[in-house]
């Protein structure tokens, strides 16, 4: 037997599930004569021998229908006495260990009556006719939407047709039957493909956060695979057993107290950081969202902000215990998807969620819940390390992390990256999420041309292409021009915001203040500066919000994201100057993080094209903070602008200074020499010095627990190393590239930038 999110079914089981069934389902029961219930055309067949002369051809439902117009009586007589249960496995008794709220069958027999009748524990409430319990904990609500051979004055439906007959002529009806089945999941037991329509009723009946978490029960003898790709289709999960198989599955349940998952007992001692619910937040248009600006609540509660396939993915590794980690490049939903699983996912516990902690708030937060289980979605891991190390160690705790550059973190700062943590890498996004994107972007910024999402395309490139709107670097580059037009000042104050954003910080009045300290920029002056921004910079909401002074973020992480790409040279270089002539580093908010990205070679490369004014900002730098992470960048920066010698003279000043296990540094010291040495002419000096890259690399892999940071740097180097000697030196780097590579990739821990070069190696060495 196979069930897809198995931890996620067992969990739902305990704490509460609807159970719908068809013919299936009763497999195991018999009449009073002792003759199997019909299922699938059996009743067809035994109708046209009881009742002779009638048409072969005709289908059930119209078989009935033309029957019933002169023998009525006689019909429904043989068909209740047919699925009148007379015995059935005493297995079904394995139903009573599991947490059934509801049961809804388009069966006409009373099986489930009979399962339950004297049943010391639960008991069905038959609620076509009492009408739904209400606080009854012992209680399974039964609904026979076909009508049953229990109850006479029901009457009796065949077909799909029918029953969406039967709900469109009474909307009301149908309305709160809707309601039910969205409270709890739900499992489809005893169904096939012939009852799609009845299938597809109910599944398109079900919510999204319901949806998503429907199981369906396929025999696994009578099912292929074009089937099960139509119930994945409707969002089904599939569970591979018999009838038999699955009950003898649910007396692993017996004894297992059920769980009441609609009732949290825990209270919350930190409301400042709980997860807001629909009605205490403040709306904005979903315009916003689908053009760029980071998600907020409201676009969360948004049934046009769609649940990605990887939500389940995250929520089945969450019900199996363990920590996650989610990770993806730029724009692919990793904010969004952490939000809507704080949102939606039921936990019976307390709830937080924060954008970074500190080690001191994580130490004030564990004491304080120290005897409640507690799930904590961090929206920014860099920033809060130390905490999250500290509040692995809490086995009341459990962590949901959305982080991009984890690959590439300081391995003595991130401990608990190799305890019990899956790493879900969600840059790919499936075509059926593709189209459900798609589908829900508002008709007023909807492309009138459809664009298919091409390998490479992010998330929000796949929105982009799909919107008639401005793209988010046009809207860069017009948001600098009216700037320029207005105030340079502006400029200097909008570039700083996005510097800050993407280097982990905020901006605060502290650093506005330190940064125009030469050109007399005054109070009022300053708040009239951020109100012009105001559609550009809001009020930081984060760790930062209850400090003593204002402190201001940019919208839109993908704005920030441009200011390598798209701000013009001369000004980028201008406010980079100013930034670290003028601004101390003890004012700068979350430093520790500002630091570790504040620095990088790529952004430097673009500001300063002349390495004299490149070399002079770093060694502004290096005077303030003398780390030997602050030369490596240096050293990366020179590299990139083509001025090796000296690039080699500042990392070799950086090994001295971290001295040899910092292999951060020597992966650095690997890379330059190796750039420094492919693009020339071929000699013996110049295959030794890319050997010895090769080396180092080596050596960092086997000594460093970043494993998969160099493995992707020496795959990297080992693809350019082919392309110029084709030799069997150079296939041997390929296959280590490929063992190394498939080591990653082998694991749980999924991350896009390995699949990409392992399937580059692959097709290298043919």
């Amino acid at each position: 037997m196979e069930i897809e999110s198995k931890n996620t079914f067992e969990r739902v089981l305990r704490e509460g599930i609807n159970v719908f069934t068809g013919a299936g389902f009763s497999v195991l029961a018999s009449d009073k004569n002792g003759e199997i219930l019909p299922i699938g055309d059996g009743l067809r067949k035994e109708i046209i021998r009881e009742f002779p002369g009638s048409p072969s051809i005709l289908q059930l439902p119209q078989l009935c229908t033309l029957i019933s117009r002169s023998r009525r009586e006689d019909l429904y007589r043989y068909i209740r006495a047919r699925y009148e249960v007379g015995d059935f496995s005493s297995k079904y008794q394995q139903l009573a260990n599991i947490n059934i709220k509801n049961i809804f069958t388009t069966n006409i027999d009373n099986l489930v009556e009979k399962i339950f009748k004297g049943n010391p524990h639960k008991y069905v409430n038959n609620a076509m006719f009492n009408g739904v319990s209400f606080r009854d904990k012992i209680a399974i609500d039964y609904f026979y939407l076909h009508g049953s051979v229990s109850d006479p004055e029901s009457h009796l439906i065949f077909g799909d047709l029918d029953i969406a007959n039967a709900f469109s002529t009474e909307p009301t009806k149908w309305n709160y039957l809707k309601s039910v089945m969205n409270k709890f999941p739900t499992v489809f037991w005893g169904y096939a493909l012939k009852d799609a329509g009845t299938l597809q009723v109910f599944a398109d009946a079900l919510n999204d956060k319901n949806r998503k978490n429907a199981w369906i029960i396929v025999h696994p003898k009578f099912v292929d695979e074009g089937e099960i790709e139509y119930y994945q289709s409707l969002d089904l999960k599939i569970i591979r057993a018999d009838t038999e198989e699955f009950l003898d599955y649910l007396s692993s349940f017996e004894g297992i107290d059920s769980v009441d998952g609609t009732i949290n007992k825990y209270q919350n001692p930190f409301m400042e950081y709980s997860v807001p619910s629909h009605s205490e937040i403040e709306r904005r248009s979903i315009n916003d969202f689908y053009q760029g600006a980071n998600p907020s609540w409201s676009d969360i509660y948004s049934s046009r902000v769609i649940r990605l396939s990887y939500y389940s993915i995250v929520e089945e590794y969450i019900n199996s215990g363990k920590n996650i980690l989610i990770t993806g490049g730029p724009a692919t939903g990793k904010s969004t998807l952490l939000m809507q699983l704080a949102a939606f996912h039921d936990f019976n516990g307390v709830k937080l969620f924060l954008s970074d902690i500190s080690i001191t708030k994580a130490e004030t937060l564990a004491a304080r819940l120290k005897d409640i289980p507690v799930l904590l979605f961090v929206d920014n891991m860099q920033t809060s390390m130390d905490a999250l190390n500290n509040l692995s160690l809490k086995s009341n705790i459990k962590l949901v992390i959305a982080e991009r550059d984890y690959a590439y973190l300081s391995a003595s700062r991130a401990n608990f990256l190799r305890k019990n943590i899956e790493i879900i890498d969600i840059t790919q996004i499936t075509d059926a999420d593709c189209q459900g994107i798609t589908d829900n972007i508002p008709v007023d910024l909807k492309s009138r041309k459809f664009y298919n999402k091409k390998d490479g395309d992010s998330l929000f490139e796949l929105i982009e292409h799909n919107c008639r709107t401005p793209s988010i670097k046009e809207r860069f580059k017009n948001v600098l021009n009216e700037l320029k037009k207005r105030d340079e000042k502006l400029v200097q104050l909008f570039l700083l915001a996005c510097y800050l954003h993407n280097s982990r910080s905020v901006t605060s009045m502290d650093v506005i203040y330190s940064y125009f300290q030469g050109e007399r920029v005054g109070h009022e002056e300053i708040y009239a500066l951020i109100q012009i921004l105001s559609s550009c910079l809001s009020e930081n909401v984060g760790e930062y919000s209850d400090s003593d002074q204002d402190c201001f973020s940019i919208r839109s992480n993908l704005l920030a994201e441009h200011i390598t790409t798209i701000a013009p040279e001369k000004e980028l270089a201008c406010m980079l100057v100013n930034f670290h002539n003028n601004v101390s580093r003890f004012c700068i908010p979350n430093y520790d993080a500002f630091k570790r990205r504040a620095y990088d070679a790529r952004l430097f490369e673009k500001a300063f094209p002349e390495t004299n004014d490149g070399e002079e900002i770093y060694d502004i730098i290096f005077r303030k903070h003398a780390s030997p992470f602050n030369l490596q960048q240096k050293a990366l920066y020179l590299s990139r602008r083509g001025n090796h010698e000296r690039a080699f003279i500042v990392i070799d000043e950086a090994i001295a200074k971290s001295g040899s296990g910092n292999w951060s540094v020597r992966n650095s010291y690997a890379i330059i020499k190796f750039k420094a040495n492919i693009g020339r002419a071929d000699s013996n000096d110049v295959r030794k010095a890319l050997d010895e890259s090769m080396e180092s690399l080596e050596q960092c892999h086997d000594a460093d627990l970043r494993k998969a940071f160099h493995a992707m740097s020496y795959a990297d180097q080992s693809l350019k190393y082919w392309r110029k000697y084709r030799d069997d030196t150079a296939r041997g780097y390929l296959r280590k590239s490929k063992e190394w590579l498939g080591e990653e990739a082998d694991k749980d821990n999924k991350i896009g930038n390995v699949g990409r070069l392992l399937k580059q190696i692959n097709k290298s060495l043919g």
